[in-house]
């Protein structure tokens, strides 16, 4: 599996931080931004904005004040074309 595609996995798997996927993956934090521009640009991934639509759709907004979108982080969640790739076609 290639650094993008564990970059996808982590993501899908509720990973949504870059500085935490950058270091379980033991990679450097601009590396990671780099991937996920590039899974951003391709429509696999998407910018949550606190506040965002991102918030009324999740399943823990009844419980959440929103502090997993801090002011100061930016956090990504999967598309739903990232649900119907394959794992050989990135």
């Amino acid at each position: 599996m290639g650094k993008i595609e564990r970059v996808l996995s982590l993501i899908r798997e509720g990973e949504r931080n870059p500085a935490e996927i950058a270091g379980k993956l033991g990679m450097s934090r601009e590396e990671v931004e780099g991937i996920i521009k590039i899974l951003e640009s391709m429509g696999y991934v998407e910018r949550i904005e606190k506040g965002s639509g991102a918030c009324e759709t999740c399943p823990l907004r009844s419980i959440c004040p929103g502090s997993c979108v801090r002011k100061t982080a930016t956090v990504y969640r999967v598309t739903k074309k990232s649900f119907s790739l394959k794992q050989d076609h990135i």
